[in-house]
């Protein structure tokens, strides 16, 4: 990362009232204004380390799509009998991403559901990681080829959510 010094003297100013408001962190904010003042070019992306890349804004609507999906197929799954084999399903519940490999995706829902208070029927006890522990982006893309086939997403059939999770 390349700073002017213009640059980089906004940069030590906020980082010295960060450093009086938040003395908990006092060091750290230290540290990098250090880096700053003193021209570590290699240390300035200290300044940056704790941001995420972005996420476009298509991985987030393919996000929230999965979540539709799972929305609807939550609820259609209630309407069936307490016996019936599909509520028990593999992918009937919404597992979330696998946090070593998509990563972002599963920080993504979280944010989603519970930052912003979305879709609590996906939600699965107090503290819900949506961590599924292995790779589910390739699964629930092939769901929703499945799930974009159904006229009536408000009100799929049995049959059609059997489709979608593959339990045909």
């Amino acid at each position: 990362m390349e700073l002017t010094k213009k640059e980089r003297l906004g940069y030590i100013y906020q980082l010295r009232i960060l450093e009086a408001l938040y003395p908990d962190e006092a060091i750290d904010f230290a540290r990098k204004r250090t880096a700053l003042e003193d021209g570590y070019s290699l240390h300035y992306e200290w300044l940056t380390e704790t941001l995420s890349d972005d996420m476009s804004a298509e991985e987030c609507r393919e996000v929230l799509n999965i979540l539709d999906m799972y929305r609807a197929i939550t609820f259609a799954l209630q309407k069936l009998d307490e016996g019936d084999a599909l509520r028990g399903h593999r992918l009937a519940k919404f597992l979330g991403f696998d946090g070593n490999n998509e990563g972002q995706l599963m920080a993504y829902v979280r944010y989603f559901i519970m930052d912003l208070d979305r879709f609590d029927e996906l939600k699965e006890g107090k503290f819900p990681s949506f961590n599924s522990h292995m790779p589910m982006l390739d699964t629930y893309r092939a769901m929703l080829e499945r799930w974009n086939l159904i006229e009536d997403r408000f009100e799929p059939s049995r049959a059609q959510i059997a489709a979608v999770l593959g339990a045909e």
